[in-house]
């Protein structure tokens, strides 16, 4: 958790739900690039919480806003956002890695 920051803001959580939210903030910590920064701030205003998650890493910045009635929803609606970035972000590496691959076997570097 060193390099994860977790704010909460109109609202003292729980122990369970600082654990939850410690849990799926790791989780998606792990498949940031390495080297990565995390910051996530649980907002509550009356019935409504917002989350706002920023990954700071080398390779870019991966940046989600999600809001709703209940804590578990809008983690599941971070958790979606995130990883539907990463996940492009590994599909681009592993595109460059495939050309590069190519490359080295056409020039006989391999």
């Amino acid at each position: 958790m060193e390099n994860m920051m977790l704010k909460f803001q109109g609202f003292h959580p729980s122990d369970f739900t600082r654990s939850y939210l410690e849990d799926k903030m790791t989780i998606l910590q792990h498949e940031a690039p390495y080297g990565a920064h995390m910051e996530a701030t649980f907002t509550r205003n009356s019935k409504t919480f917002k989350a706002i998650v920023t990954i700071l890493s080398p390779a870019g910045k991966f940046f989600a806003v999600a809001s709703g009635t209940k804590l578990k929803e809008v983690t599941h609606k971070i958790n979606h956002q995130l990883q539907k970035q990463m996940d492009k972000w590994k599909e681009k590496m592993h595109r460059k890695e495939r050309i590069r691959d190519l490359n080295d076997e056409f020039f006989g570097i391999a």
